[in-house]
């Protein structure tokens, strides 16, 4: 007689925090799951669980993943203690980064390896804390899962994943076309469809913004303006930065207005020195606006030749290949860029995750 399949348990403590890119993934992730369990009918599927600290079960909508709310609070000591008592026996799940070091057996996604570089930007303590701990989350797990082969290379070289290294389950960005381009933004930001182009701001070393901003220095890019998702221009000056004086700055947008900044922007601006995935370029192209990035991290591996290039250190390379896009013909520019993103899908990442799964609660 076949043993029954071991239970599959989400590590819910990302609802705690707030909603950056890693726990969105994880959400998303979670999402497409329950999705795909709703929809199955038969046996030979493992019943799922979702358990959250005390205070994080609000606003969840699954159908067929049962949601534990726990009776304490989120804390580090409630993922390394509390978390392995209650998941006893199941396959631990944990899509954001971190887990319980003591729990097996578990199935760990890492995003990136940022924290092994200098110029990650992240606090000393930090830093120290995810070198110490990843390797011993990533050794105890039965399988480590990352968003890229390039990644998966650098969790190798930084010695955090053991010989059989991390498998691959890309980001889908899909979620970008879901909610209606809120064209209301241009008017409130006062710029005109073509008329700039796109940037994220971010004070990060390895984002590497002062490349971009020495290319629009001094009107050099004139009639074309720069507009800056995120930071306002006080945090980005406070980190050593020099933001053209026109550029215009967005402070941060939800999917609606970001998708209707990508679909009027003459380019998506991307100079980032290293990205575990490099989730905007991909929502960029879906929406049918042009890609400029610099050849660094995932990002090559993931647009491929839908992206334009040009070098992370010279501001000239950057006012090319903004002039060649704006002087040569974009059509050929845009499909391309639509055909290379539609291969990113949630619902394909959710299948493979959900599959994975099955298959390591059937061997554990």
């Amino acid at each position: 007689m076949r043993p029954p399949l071991r239970r599959v348990i989400f590590n819910g403590k990302f609802r705690a925090g707030g909603l950056n890119g890693v726990h969105r993934v994880a959400a998303r992730l979670i999402q497409e799951v329950d999705g795909l369990l709703a929809d199955h009918s038969g046996g030979g599927v493992p019943p799922f669980a979702l358990i959250v600290p005390k205070g994080c079960a609000g606003g969840l909508d699954l159908a067929a993943i049962q949601v534990i709310e726990d009776d304490q609070p989120s804390t580090q000591k409630w993922e390394q203690w509390r978390l392995p008592q209650l998941a006893a026996g199941g396959l631990l799940v944990n899509l954001a980064n971190l887990a319980p070091v003591l729990h097996r057996p578990k199935v760990t996604m890492l995003h990136d390896a940022q924290f092994l570089r200098a110029d990650s930007s992240y606090p000393w303590r930090q830093r120290l804390g995810y070198r110490l701990l990843t390797p011993l989350m990533a050794r105890s797990s039965a399988r480590v899962l990352t968003v890229s082969a390039f990644s998966g290379r650098e969790l190798g070289r930084g010695g955090v994943v053991d010989a059989r290294g991390a498998e691959v389950l890309y980001n889908g960005a899909d979620h970008i076309l879901e909610a209606a381009a809120d064209h209301t933004v241009l008017d409130r930001l006062g710029i005109a469809a073509r008329g700039y182009a796109l940037l994220f701001g971010s004070p990060k070393a390895y984002k590497n913004n002062a490349v971009v901003f020495d290319a629009f220095a001094g009107g050099a890019l004139d009639p074309m303006r720069l507009v800056v998702v995120g930071p306002p221009r006080a945090a980005l000056e406070a980190a050593g930065l020099s933001p053209p004086a026109d550029a215009v700055f967005a402070g941060p947008c939800d999917d609606a207005g970001l998708r209707a900044l990508y679909e009027n922007a003459e380019a998506l601006l991307f100079p980032s020195r290293t990205e575990g995935f490099g989730l905007p370029p991909v929502e960029a192209m879906l929406c049918g606006c042009p890609v400029i990035a610099a050849p660094c991290g995932a990002v090559p591996e993931v647009c491929g030749n839908a992206a334009r290039y040009a070098d992370p250190d010279d501001p000239e390379a950057w006012r090319r290949a903004l002039g060649a896009l704006l002087t040569g013909p974009r059509e050929p520019v845009i499909a391309a860029g639509q055909a290379r993103a539609a291969r990113y899908t949630w619902a394909r990442a959710g299948q493979a995750l959900f599959d994975l799964l099955c298959e390591t609660a059937r061997q554990t």
